[in-house]
């Protein structure tokens, strides 16, 4: 620690608010817009030029982005103005391990002070030293974004075989001949969701607590987001009876969003093996019957997405999705060879999406607990392994 100096955010760095910018006054660009959330949305201007670190100034406070392309802050982020010769990306871990989120001082809505942030007390390495801790953490982050990459990559040809095969009926590139009385392949035929499936239920109303750090993960409207659980606003249940633990959830089971006007028809499909998850009763579950595929249901239940968030957007403003309107669905059932293909090709992929999201969520451990250690010189760099 004998070359750390203690010293003020403010002499390490300066703040500014971001700008302005109205959604009526964006235009489609290239330039990403950063809000306290991340990047929202694209404009065809910018303000800043890279390599850029911003925060949350209201709203979504304490969370860092490091962006290394030019870009638009919006007035809702602090963005470094000048890094007075500090390292760029040590500098975007400086400001992640301040813990920003805990000095909130707008009230109800969450929001920092620059001028507090100024004021903060930090402990600052000379700049060989920044510099290698900056490698060694963005080694890690490095390794996620490229995951991160894959996975979508990986998520976004399993969709586009899906729309292939069921929806345009070619299968291997080739178009399958039509059978003129069904306007299907020879050998495929159409069912209700309600026959293709072993169960269609909503979860069982629970007494839960969001303080409570030990008992069963419940999932809410609020984890079922872009495909995937998100586990980060799960709720735990307190006991469970013998009844709502025949609701544990299985792997692949599908999930909907089933009330809620911003979140009815969101849909996500149960990728956790290692714990045990009860859903609450605002989602309803879907499980394929064993001679059935569950990753052509959830493929053809994602394609249904924009038709149930209709139901809270109509006329009639429906809140809640009804389960027949559901399991009335007709779903297309190929012959059995096709989707015995079909189920090795998806699976493969769901299994390498699977492992990369394993590997994610261990590399952010690893990095999260580096993180302070390495900020604070309880770990002396000179001693590490720069490659993770």
């Amino acid at each position: 620690m004998s070359e750390w100096q203690q010293t003020t955010l403010g002499k390490v760095l300066t703040l500014q608010r971001g700008y302005d910018l109205p959604s009526h006054q964006r235009v489609s660009g290239k330039y990403p817009i950063v809000s306290s959330s991340g990047i929202t949305d694209y404009h065809n201007q910018y303000k800043v030029d890279p390599p850029g670190v911003i925060t949350g100034r209201y709203g979504t406070i304490g969370e860092v982005y490091y962006i290394d392309e030019r870009f638009w802050p919006l007035n809702t982020t602090l963005f470094v103005k000048d890094f007075k010769g500090n390292d760029v990306r040590f500098i975007s871990y400086l400001l992640e391990s301040l813990n920003i989120k805990e000095l909130n001082v707008a009230g109800a809505v969450p929001g920092v002070n620059r001028n507090h942030l100024h004021m903060l007390k930090v402990s600052l390495p000379r700049l060989p030293t920044q510099q290698k801790i900056a490698k060694i953490l963005s080694n890690y982050d490095d390794l996620i974004e490229n995951n991160l990459k894959r996975i979508k990559l990986l998520e976004e040809s399993a969709r586009l075989t899906y729309e292939e095969w069921f929806l345009r009926f070619r299968v291997d590139g080739k178009k399958l001949e039509i059978d003129p009385e069904s306007s299907l392949p020879f050998e495929w035929k159409r069912l209700k969701v309600n026959d293709y499936v072993d169960t269609i239920s909503k979860g069982p109303s629970l007494n839960y607590d969001l303080g409570e750090s030990k008992g069963v993960q419940v999932l809410n409207q609020s984890c079922i987001r872009n495909g995937e659980i998100e586990l980060d606003k799960v709720l735990i249940a307190k006991e469970l009876n013998d009844n709502k633990k025949s609701s544990y959830l299985r792997i692949n089971d599908i999930l909907i969003n089933s009330m809620g006007q911003g979140t009815l028809g969101r849909v996500s499909k149960n990728v956790s093996i290692d714990e045990k998850m009860i859903i609450h009763n605002c989602i309803t579950y879907l499980r394929a019957k064993d001679i059935y595929s569950q990753y052509m249901l959830f493929y053809f239940i994602s394609s249904h997405k924009e038709y149930f968030e209709s139901l809270a957007q109509g006329s009639t403003g429906q809140s809640t999705l009804k389960k027949e309107l559901v399991s009335n669905l007709l779903i297309t059932l190929p012959d059995d060879k096709t989707i015995n293909r079909y189920d090795l090709i998806i699976s493969s992929a769901w299994n390498k999406i699977g492992a990369l999201k394993k590997q994610n969520k261990l590399l952010k451990e690893a990095r999260d607990i580096l993180l302070p250690r390495l900020m604070t010189g309880m770990i002396d760099t000179d001693d590490m392994d720069i490659a993770v």
